[in-house]
């Protein structure tokens, strides 16, 4: 009986491990622009993700994780199921949807909805007492503070509204005229997007 407690617990263990692994691996592949970019529709973000200095643009050298600003940070559990969920549904649109019909200028207005503050706090700790932010910068971080739990919260990307996406208007309008005007008159900007991702050897399926 023992014996069979023993077997049982090494079998348990070993299923356990390999569970893990198996999801450790799926949360850290799928956590970067290599697999957001593999869907057409995100490569203006990505291009405005490299220049930005989130992106590692810079003296710092500093890259974050798409994941980092796009999903909760609370808890795993948490932080899973809103990842299958956000999953589920871009897969969706992506291969049973038309994702060209998505209007990214005004889902940006929601962009406090898509950056989760906490993502900016675990890195920007001292955002409140930063001796090199600017008075009025400090009013602001200070009004933020006021607003968490109330009705009228805003987010960190409510005030830094291209945090992360250096550019992005511009990069959307490279690949999706925001105006008819544009049509045809920014095609070179979106081919040398294009080469730099290519360079760049960005997406799974390169």
């Amino acid at each position: 009986m023992k014996m069979k407690l023993v077997i049982f617990a090494l079998i348990g263990i070993f299923v356990g491990l390999v569970i893990s692994l198996i999801t450790y691996e799926g949360i850290h592949r799928t956590a970067g622009e290599d697999f957001c970019v593999s869907c057409h529709e995100m490569r203006p973000m990505v291009s405005a993700y490299h220049n930005d200095v989130h992106g590692g643009v810079g003296k710092t050298g500093i890259k974050v994780s798409c994941v980092s600003c796009h999903l909760p940070q609370d808890n795993i559990l948490n932080y899973i199921f809103t990842k299958a969920k956000n999953g589920v549904a871009e897969v969706g649109i992506h291969f049973l949807g038309n994702p060209d019909d998505i209007d990214w200028y005004e889902m940006r207005t929601h962009r406090k909805d898509f950056v989760y503050d906490q993502g900016c706090i675990n890195c920007h700790t001292n955002f409140q007492s930063n001796a090199n932010i600017s008075k009025k910068g400090i009013k602001m971080h200070e009004h933020y503070m006021s607003l968490i739990d109330t009705d009228k919260r805003v987010g960190c990307a409510s005030c830094h509204v291209e945090v992360g996406h250096k550019g992005l208007r511009s990069s959307l309008n490279y690949y999706k005229p925001e105006y008819e005007y544009y049509e045809g008159k920014l095609d070179e900007y979106k081919e040398t997007a294009e080469k730099k991702l290519n360079e760049k050897d960005i997406g799974w399926f390169q």
